[in-house]
Parts: structure tokens; C-alpha cells; sequence
């Protein structure tokens, strides 16, 4: 009697947890049946959809009859493979959480009352968070073909009994939750490691460039619906650390790591998973982008054609190369100028203005820009750009009796200059390489008719 109690028991938490794979990871395809609505690429909600579906009292004990029909085991085992029990745990929770968030229902913010809709599909939620447990129960202990992971993985989601402890459980899956900066990679967004990331009044030259940036990531974190930046310059200028450290710059930005090719077929994908947000507000940045290898139909028609990004989602696009006029029109440009002994001093004076100088000797100046381009003269650099005087500047940060004897010679009869010839020779074959002869010949056909 006590046997047949619990198989009924199971019988109903499963058909519970069926009618919750279909509502909440299930949507109708483009024939008769269901497909899976999974957000990543690794099979998790499938293979967990499938083993509800399968797992009928009378298989779980039972071997196919023609060796090769797929037992609710095979399926257990598999996700045993795939996730161990912490991975499955937090994949469990992660899955529920997008769902929700899916259908409009925040786990972490819920209303002190939700409306029926919350409450149904709570329930949905929580009836599949007690599946695990409830098979793991009804599994027979002789039960063969359950490997010791696929039970394992089974006990370890302890079951809750009302919606609303659902929701407290699945808030843990938030991917968004402990960080501020992810990539997204698969369909799921991944806590990212940062190298070192300077703050934002550590850069140093391009007061143009450096005013738009701080207007742009300060409108949008005041709430301003922001159309792209799109940024390009020669390499090394600072265009990466530039951006992430004004996203980071901001407690309520999340800046979110995506690989160049997300610019296409799967932008609808990520800008919709962002949508379902509205609680945070991100930075999408796209780094080292080609225009010319991309197929740019996807961003035109999501960003000022038929769709545009919801107002929480702010695009950033870098890349060493110019944008074309079409995309352009589409956000708000910036454009570094090229780094030349001009721009260098400048860099240098706000330096040394930033370490105590209130007005720095226009002969200090020059000195350390001077003694930079002689380093790389020496090939201690393998480029002038603002990523190695940076590097240079460093050395005075940390070394007192430099700073001095750079003080010293300042303050004497003759001191150097940074050669200009140096930064046009190494620019323009830096150009040629990038962007080839042509570019080259326009460039100095421009610079004769502004003589003329």
C-alpha cells in the first residue's frame, strides 16, 4: 500500500513538472509539436525536458527493449556527465530564472502580491524544482542502469513547497548576480576576468574624445536612452580601456564582453535576453571590429530600422578602422585623433598635473616627451602610441630619483624635444599597413588642397 502511495505520489509531482516544462521551457514550432526554448548552447533545459517526458514509473527500473531506446536513465546519466551536482544545481536555477524573466516574472522582485499570471507560473516553476527529488525517490535502489552521479545529481536540489520559496531559490540564478562585468558567449552571459583597469581620471591627452565618453555613459546611467558609440582609431590609443572603465566607472552599468560576430545573426538573441531586464541597465561592447568583414544586416535593422535597443541597453563598438556612412548614421561617433608629438606633451602635462604639478615646466614637458621617443628609438616600445608612453610614464610613477633628475634637467641650458618626423614616419606606415597605399594617397591628396 505504502509502495503504490508513493508511485502515485511521484505520478502526480511528475505530471506537475511536465505541465512546468511546457509552459516555461516549451513553445509551439512551426509544424504540430514543441520545440525547446533554450537560451544556451550546451542542451541543459533539453536534456532535462526530455528526462520529465520519459520518466514514467514503469521505466525507470525497465531496460529497452531494443537496446538502443532512450531510458529516462540514459538521460540522467548524461547530465551527470555534462553537469556535476553543483553544475546541475546552478543550472537548474539559472534555467528557471530565464524563463521567468521570459515571461515578464523578475524572481529577485517580486510584488508583495503577484497577480495570478506570477503565482501560476511560480508554481510551474517550483513543481520542477521538486522534480529532481521526487525521481531521485522513486528511482529503485536495485535500479542498475542509474549511474551514482545521475542519482547524485538528482539529490542535490532540495524541493520547496510554495511558489514564493521558488522564487527566493531561483533568485541564486540570476546571472547577473556578485559582478559587474560578463561575457556572453553561447547564449549565456559568464562572469569576465578584467586585466588591471585604469579609473577614468588616469587617461591622459584627447580632451575632446575623453569629454564625450564621460557625456555619453553619463546620460545613460542617469537613465537617457543612449544611441551607440562607435569609436575607431589607430591601436593603442585606448579605446578598450577607455570604454570599460566608464561602464565600470558607474555602480548601476553591467557591461557585458561580446565577440565581434555577435554583431550578427545573434544580436537579436543577446539584445532580447537584455530586454528582459529592465532592472539593470548595460554596456554592450563590441572590441577589435572589422566594419568591412561584417555583414551589418542584423545591427541596421535592430538599431534605427524596423527595431531599435530597449532604453536600458547602450551599444559600443570599437575598431581601427573607420565605420561606414550607413552605420555611422546609426550612433554617435568618436574618433581619436592620431597620436603625434603634440598630443604626446599633452599627455605628458597631464601626467605629471595629475602626480602634484600643478603647472608643469614647459621644458619638463618636453623632456619626458623626448626621452619617451628616444626609447623607442632604442626599440624599448614597439609602437608611439598612448599604450607605451602610458608604460613610460609608469617608470616616473615609481622611481623618486628619476622624477628629480627629470626636474634637474629641465631647469638647464638646452633641453630636448620630442621629434615630430618620428611619429609621422611610424603613423603613416602604421596606416599603410592597416588600411593600404590607397588610403595613404588620399590622405596627402587632402593635405595638398588644404595648402593650396
Amino acid at each position: 500500500m505504502t509502495r503504490k502511495t508513493e508511485k502515485t505520489d511521484y505520478t502526480v509531482q511528475r505530471q506537475a513538472a511536465l505541465s512546468g516544462c511546457r509552459g516555461l521551457f516549451l513553445r509551439p514550432g512551426g509544424g504540430h509539436l514543441l520545440e525547446t526554448a533554450d537560451f544556451a548552447a550546451d542542451g541543459f533545459v533539453e536534456l532535462l525536458t526530455r528526462l520529465v517526458e520519459t520518466a514514467v514509473p514503469q521505466q525507470l527500473s525497465a531496460l529497452p527493449e531494443t537496446g538502443r531506446e532512450i531510458m529516462p536513465a540514459d538521460l540522467a546519466n548524461e547530465l551527470a556527465r555534462k553537469f556535476d551536482a553543483g553544475k546541475f544545481a546552478s543550472r537548474l536555477l539559472e534555467a528557471l530564472f530565464w524563463a521567468l524573466t521570459r515571461n515578464h516574472v523578475l524572481p529577485s522582485a517580486l510584488p508583495p502580491e503577484p497577480d495570478e499570471e506570477t503565482e501560476f507560473l511560480l508554481e510551474q516553476a517550483a513543481a520542477i524544482l521538486n522534480f529532481p527529488a521526487a525521481l531521485a525517490a522513486a528511482v529503485p535502489q536495485g535500479a542498475g542502469n542509474w549511474s551514482p552521479g545521475a542519482r547524485a545529481i538528482l539529490r542535490s536540489i532540495p524541493p520547496v513547497t510554495t511558489g514564493r520559496e521558488a522564487a527566493e531559490r531561483i533568485a541564486a540564478g540570476d546571472p547577473f548576480a556578485g559582478g559587474r562585468a560578463f561575457r556572453y558567449l553561447d547564449g549565456r552571459f559568464l562572469p569576465a576576468t578584467l586585466e588591471k583597469i585604469r579609473p577614468v581620471d588616469h587617461f591622459f591627452g584627447f580632451p575632446s574624445v575623453r569629454r564625450i565618453f564621460h557625456e555619453h555613459f553619463r546620460d545613460f546611467a542617469r537613465g537617457k536612452e543612449c544611441v551607440p558609440l562607435l569609436i575607431s582609431s589607430l591601436p593603442g590609443h585606448g579605446k578598450t580601456q577607455l570604454t570599460i572603465a566608464h561602464a565600470l566607472a558607474h555602480e548601476n552599468l553591467t557591461l557585458i564582453l561580446a565577440a565581434a560576430e555577435m554583431l550578427e545573426q545573434p544580436l537579436e538573441a543577446l539584445i532580447e535576453a537584455l530586454r528582459q531586464r529592465p532592472d539593470r541597465r548595460f554596456v554592450v561592447f563590441f572590441d577589435d571590429i572589422n566594419p568591412e568583414s561584417l555583414d551589418w544586416y542584423t545591427f541596421r535593422t535592430n538599431v534605427g530600422g524596423t527595431f531599435s535597443p530597449p532604453g536600458n541597453v547602450l551599444l559600443a563598438i570599437a575598431g581601427n578602422y573607420e565605420f561606414p556612412a550607413e552605420i555611422l548614421s546609426r550612433g554617435r561617433s568618436v574618433a581619436f585623433p592620431t597620436f603625434d608629438d603634440v598630443r604626446c606633451q599633452e599627455m605628458v602635462e597631464d601626467f605629471l598635473k595629475m602626480n602634484g604639478i600643478r603647472h608643469p615646466n614647459p621644458n619638463l614637458i618636453s623632456l619626458v616627451a623626448a626621452e619617451y621617443t628616444e626609447e623607442f628609438g632604442q626599440k624599448r616600445y614597439t609602437e608611439l602610441s598612448p599604450r607605451t608612453l602610458m608604460r613610460h610614464l609608469a617608470l616616473y610613477e615609481h622611481d623618486q630619483r628619476r622624477r628629480r633628475d627629470a626636474i634637474q634637467l629641465s631647469c638647464g641650458p638646452m633641453v630636448t624635444k620630442p621629434d615630430a618626423q618620428l611619429f609621422y614616419e611610424f603613423n603613416i606606415r602604421l596606416m599603410r599597413k592597416l588600411y593600404g597605399n590607397e588610403y595613404i594617397e588620399n590622405l596627402l591628396k587632402e593635405k595638398l588642397r588644404a595648402m593650396e
